[in-house]
């Protein structure tokens, strides 16, 4: 019989190759969609300031900084972590959402003259006819506060998106002249919205190659005009939507941390930046990601879901019988890749996270045994062995560390009082 190769081999992969193999950039718009949750509270100006240096240790590269036009406090937060990326001289791209008023947009102005910051404003115009008709906006009053809102943020200098609200809700004649207009206007892209999580991601890659066919036709001025992508999650879709709109060409995708945002939250970042990573379309290691998302957590008060994928605290924690079996024999391997390959498609190393086996109602012995021998007792001792397992089946949930430890210390007393 002809040993194994020591050396695992990749596992088979059903999944079709992607279609698209250069990387991706991804903006990350924690600091401005995060607020628009209503089961967050709002982050301290620290916190935010440490979210920004978190996303530049991700490899981030560019960043929406929130809504300046909003009040007060989110003009100060907006300057504030503008002068935070001058002075840091992290190489993102940073951008603020305005509506298109004369106030938004002389706030936005504002921000990027005080600071000093190139800031890029992203101009959001609803488009869709139920949008248009709930707003009492005619089609040519749109186009009359897209031309007067573009116009003067281009005469002040400043790099302008042209943020089509609700598009995937829109009939192909408008998004038509609408994106003609604005790049005819001096908009350096144009962001499509899945505003209300309609989309489907067939329906995304669609939406996007008519996108880009009417930028296609306006190549004769000569500038590339850049295509984002920005989906909310209210089907459970927005991921999906994020990947095929990657697949398709889109050259900026939105994302938050944790995927907060309004309603049921938008791309959850951790887990496209984990995608992206996987399918060797993001360059930067994800060692941050697990700091990078806490942080967040803390930062917007709201506690991540345990099996959320990627960075809850169940995503790389085996507690049955069968997966933690073959869990521990890896691990006792040594094998590190053979252990991040046996029970999950993500490699917990890739994101700087450990495995963990515990021991619930449903384990068997092995994980008994590697949970005694992690925490100091005699794995080859069957009978404190069986009498943990048969300890903790009685049991309605998982056993902490605490529990288990108090459970064989008392097994272990007992025994010595019986001889």
């Amino acid at each position: 019989m002809t040993p194994p190769d020591e050396t695992p081999s990749p596992p088979h992969d059903w999944n079709t190759s992607p279609l698209r193999r250069r990387p991706i950039d991804v903006a990350d718009t924690t600091l401005c969609d995060g607020l628009h949750s209503p089961s967050v509270t709002h982050p301290s100006s620290v916190d935010q300031r440490r979210l920004l240096a978190l996303m530049n240790d991700l490899g981030l590269r560019s960043a929406c900084l929130g809504h300046p036009g909003g009040g007060a406090r989110q003009f100060a937060g907006a300057l504030d972590l503008s002068r935070e990326l001058m002075r840091g001289q992290w190489p993102i791209d940073a951008s603020c959402v305005a509506r298109a008023t004369v106030k938004d947009l002389a706030a936005a102005l504002d921000v990027r003259e005080r600071s000093g910051l190139d800031l890029e404003v992203a101009i959001a115009l609803p488009v869709s006819p139920v949008r248009l008709e709930a707003e009492g906006i005619a089609m040519d009053r749109l186009h009359e506060a897209a031309e007067s809102a573009v116009g003067f943020a281009v005469r002040a200098g400043a790099r302008v998106v042209g943020v089509l609200e609700d598009a995937s809700r829109t009939p192909p004649a408008i998004l038509a002249v609408l994106i003609h207009h604005l790049v005819a206007l001096g908009a350096g892209a144009i962001r499509i919205c899945d505003s209300a999580g309609h989309a489907t991601p067939d329906g995304t890659q669609h939406l996007l190659r008519f996108v880009a066919d009417q930028l296609q036709r306006r190549r004769g001025d000569g500038r590339a005009i850049r295509i984002d992508w920005q989906g909310n999650d209210d089907r459970g879709l927005a991921l999906a939507n994020a990947l095929a709109a990657v697949d398709v060409g889109a050259d900026r995708v939105l994302a938050s941390a944790l995927g907060v945002g309004a309603r049921s939250g938008t791309v959850p970042l951790e887990v496209l930046l984990t995608n992206l990573r996987l399918t060797n379309r993001w360059p930067h290691t994800l060692g941050a990601l697990m700091e990078y998302s806490e942080s967040a957590a803390a930062a917007f008060g709201i506690a991540i879901p345990p099996a959320h994928a990627v960075v809850g605290a169940n995503a790389f924690r085996s507690g049955t019988g069968s997966h933690a079996t073959a869990l521990v024999k890896a691990l006792r391997s040594g094998d590190r890749t053979l252990a991040d390959a046996v029970t999950s498609a993500v490699p917990a190393s890739l994101v700087g996270a450990e495995h963990r086996v515990d021991v619930s109602p449903v384990s068997g012995l092995s994980n008994v045994r590697w949970w005694l021998s992690e925490h100091g007792y005699d794995p080859s001792d069957l009978v404190l062995t069986r009498e943990l397992l048969l300890s903790v089946k009685q049991t309605q949930r998982v056993a902490t560390d605490d529990e288990l430890y108090s459970l064989t210390d008392s097994l272990l007393s007992a025994r010595v009082a019986r001889m």
